[in-house]
């Protein structure tokens, strides 16, 4: 049996070397590597399900901060009150309020809202030149979207946009000035948030605020869980999402023959395209979890207290799962049931619905609108092994037929 301080250690990463690239290095390593930050990074789809079902493990709680020496502050207190960040009943407690709000039906019935949304975004920029898609586009889509659901005025979308993109930083390991950064404008965006909150209450709607306040009124979830669920579904509903659209039309203007598969029928095959997306440029690096009882995968020996991390930009092209993985392809049929890029056991993302249907809709408004859309740079390039990606810009030009 291979002991766990045999597990190889990563090197340092060759100057110039990109993820993809370096992520398979650090995999022909071995089955389990352990990086710099003594996580054991993991590369199999199989051991990915295994890390993230099976009760040999839970989901990383406070762990990440601990190590960068962060004890208390709006970070902490996000991470210590989040439903992403919990086990168990707590866990359990923090979701439930949540996740009818967020079935596949109720998700579907805002459909045309998604729409009439991307449509407003999209429409403007139809053939005014080389444009920053990203900012342009990416961005304000899902924030202005998840803005609306929570019930923040019109008005403050650039500002609510702003925070939350910043405050999504502090989710990863990342330099103390950005970490610094990330803490002010979560509190910042916490504080905002508790405003809504105590309109809401003195004014109640009919909306998904309300509703939910509702539903934990008679509960056992404190003030600070009741508002960093909110802040909880406003970051996760926002930075994944702008990630996946950006690098999703990046590639497919890339490869000319499936942008035009998806123009040739957007409501039929955007779908797949969202799909292959995920698979191919995911906006997620990897899913920590803590290792809570002694276990073996495949002959190594992971003891309890172990930090494991499936790594899904490489267990997302397993070719042990996916016939020619590193072919992106909107017509894939070999996607499993349950798309792993949302994780899997009783983390699995509850905001999947919700992205799917920002991410179809949008690629549908792009391909009815701009179907001679072109790069005019690179495709958006991701970075980082974190929790959720960095992206860097996407200038294109969108143009109708």
């Amino acid at each position: 049996m291979r002991r766990t301080d045999q597990i190889p250690e990563a090197p340092a990463r060759p100057a110039g070397m990109g993820d993809l690239e370096f992520a398979r290095l650090l995999a022909g390593l071995g089955p389990f590597v352990r990086d710099r930050y003594g996580v054991t990074l993991a590369f199999s789809q199989a051991h990915a399900a295994r890390l993230l079902t099976t009760d040999e493990t839970r989901q990383a709680e406070v762990e990440a901060l601990t190590a960068q020496g962060i004890d208390d502050g709006p970070l902490h207190a996000f991470m210590s009150n989040s439903l992403l960040f919990a086990n168990g009943a707590r866990h359990a407690a923090r979701r439930t309020p949540l996740a009818r709000a967020f079935a596949f039906p109720v998700m579907a019935a805002l459909r045309p809202t998604i729409r009439a949304a991307a449509d407003a975004l999209a429409s403007p920029l139809v053939g005014a030149g080389e444009i920053d898609f990203l900012a342009a586009m990416a961005n304000p889509l899902p924030a202005r979207l998840i803005a609306d659901l929570v019930g923040a005025p019109p008005d403050d979308a650039p500002r609510f946009t702003r925070l939350v993109y910043s405050a999504a930083r502090g989710l990863s390991i990342r330099s103390p000035e950005v970490v610094a950064a990330a803490a002010r404008d979560m509190q910042a965006l916490a504080d905002y948030v508790a405003a809504l909150i105590g309109a809401r209450r003195a004014r109640p709607r009919e909306d998904f605020l309300t509703a939910y306040l509702a539903r934990t009124a008679d509960g056992d979830l404190t003030e600070d869980e009741i508002l960093m669920q909110i802040v909880t579904v406003i970051i996760a509903g926002s930075d994944t999402t702008r990630i996946s659209l950006a690098a999703g039309f990046g590639r497919l203007l890339a490869n000319p023959d499936q942008w035009t598969a998806l123009c040739a029928d957007p409501d039929a095959r955007a779908a797949g395209a969202v799909s292959e997306i995920l698979r191919y440029e995911p906006a997620v690096g990897s899913l920590a979890r803590v290792v809570v009882t002694d276990m073996e995968i495949d002959g190594v020996r992971l003891p309890a207290g172990t930090f494991a991390a499936p790594l899904l930009i490489v267990t997302l092209r397993d070719p042990q799962v996916y016939a020619e993985p590193d072919r992106f392809d909107v017509a894939r049929t070999d996607h499993p049931r349950g798309h792993p890029a949302f994780g899997a056991g009783p983390h699995r993302c509850l905001g999947e619905a919700l992205a799917r249907a920002e991410l179809e809709e949008a690629l549908a408004v792009l391909a009815r609108l701009a179907p001679a859309s072109e790069l005019a740079g690179p495709p958006a390039t991701l970075r980082g092994f974190g929790a959720i990606r960095g992206v860097d810009g996407l200038r294109v030009r969108l143009a109708a037929a």
